[in-house]
């Protein structure tokens, strides 16, 4: 599963994918590591990463976590990769004009959907973009006309690349 973890002013990509029971493959912003993860409490976990273990404290509200790490406190706005795709849609946004839909990470394209000149809806999918090794379909932010299509597929993306200009 991938999230966009921001820590403080900075934005890291963070992807976990289970790889055995309690071990853990968890690659931040492209470094790796495994992790063997265990829950010991409620709110408390143990962990080894790279031969040191770690005991951590962690209290969620909503997409805000508190992190307890050896006495440091961290506050971390975690998003998974969809929502944070989605942002407006989700957070009840109501977007107006003419709209550049874009990815927050890098990515490639499996299906172009629509057409300039198509008539599309709010949360109707317009490219489906392989990011992280998931396939994700990117919805429209707003009831329009697709104005341009930036992207064909096969297109390898850059974090922020434009994929279509609705209005």
């Amino acid at each position: 599963m991938a999230f966009i973890a921001r820590l403080g002013e900075r934005s890291y990509t963070v992807e976990i994918e289970e790889v055995g029971k309690s071990l853990y493959r968890v690659a931040v912003d492209g470094s790796e590591f495994l992790v063997d993860g265990k829950k010991t409490g409620v709110t408390n976990y143990s962990l080894i990463v790279d031969n040191r273990s770690f005991e951590v404290d962690v209290d969620i509200s909503e997409d805000e976590y508190r992190v307890l790490v050896d006495g440091r406190s961290y506050h971390i706005d975690l998003l998974d990769e969809r929502r944070m795709r989605l942002g407006g849609l989700q957070s009840g946004i109501q977007l107006q004009g003419r709209q550049q839909v874009s990815v927050p990470m890098p990515g490639r394209v499996i299906a172009v959907l629509v057409s300039e000149g198509d008539k599309v809806e709010r949360g109707q999918g317009l490219v489906i973009v392989e990011a992280m090794k998931m396939e994700n379909e990117v919805p429209c932010p707003i009831n329009g006309e697709v104005k341009e299509v930036k992207v064909q597929t096969g297109d390898a993306l850059e974090a922020g690349a434009i994929l279509v200009v609705v209005e």
